[in-house]
């Protein structure tokens, strides 16, 4: 666990840790958002943006409050995730699954991404732990980290790491941090591709709302 680091570095299954680990270093990271980071943009829903550098990475976050039911939450992102994200964000246009190995919890996932020019396809391997830590208490963490695996033949690989934490507040309402770091690789400077994080960032959140609107909505009426 003292080796291990939320960063850009693609790790093998080795280096993967055990499910609790993770979300320890997790929770210290993604607790520090709204207090130490530096505040940016505030965007529609109430999305508020923030940033700073670690381990030399400049990394992006937000955070947003919501009225919608814990339960769409939980079934939206945590349960199937990378699976419902396919539904709702139109840059992710297909995946895979890879073998995690003996690590249980995390998923590996192979991801292809058609981005706006000039970045166009990314394929961007994952492992991906989403887990509520404890049953009785409603919050989850969704963790993803570049795997070190092949990428096809004449594709651009593009690295990817966050830390998503949403928790039922004591009013009943839905906090949704997010905090990531990525690169798209190729030959456009990150600087440029940092631009437009914040704002891509802030965009899935009424996606979101919008594909959990019309899926549970629906199944509860």
């Amino acid at each position: 666990m003292a080796d291990f680091t939320f960063d850009l570095k693609p790790k093998p299954r080795t280096a993967l840790i055990p499910p609790p680990a993770a979300v320890s270093l997790a929770r210290s990271l993604i607790t520090e958002v709204a207090n130490t980071w530096q505040k940016g943009s505030t965007f529609p829903h109430g999305v508020q943006t923030y940033s700073r550098k670690l381990l030399g990475e400049k990394w992006f976050a937000r955070i947003s409050i919501h009225d919608e039911p814990w339960d769409w939450f939980k079934a939206g992102i945590c349960d199937n995730h990378t699976q419902n994200e396919a539904e709702y964000i139109d840059t992710l246009e297909s995946f895979s699954e890879i073998d995690p190995g003996q690590q249980s919890g995390w998923k590996g996932i192979h991801a292809r991404y058609k981005l706006a020019f000039p970045l166009t396809i990314r394929e961007m391997p994952e492992w991906i732990l989403a887990i509520q830590p404890d049953p009785d208490v409603k919050e989850f963490f969704v963790i993803s980290i570049p795997a070190d695996v092949p990428v096809h033949k004449n594709t651009v690989r593009g690295r990817y790491a966050s830390i998503e934490y949403i928790q039922e507040l004591p009013d009943g309402k839905v906090k949704w941090t997010m905090a990531f770091t990525s690169d798209g690789g190729g030959f456009i400077p990150r600087f440029v591709q940092n631009l437009a994080l914040p704002g891509t960032t802030a965009k899935d959140v009424p996606n979101f709302l919008n594909w959990a609107r019309k899926k549970y909505a629906a199944e509860e009426s």
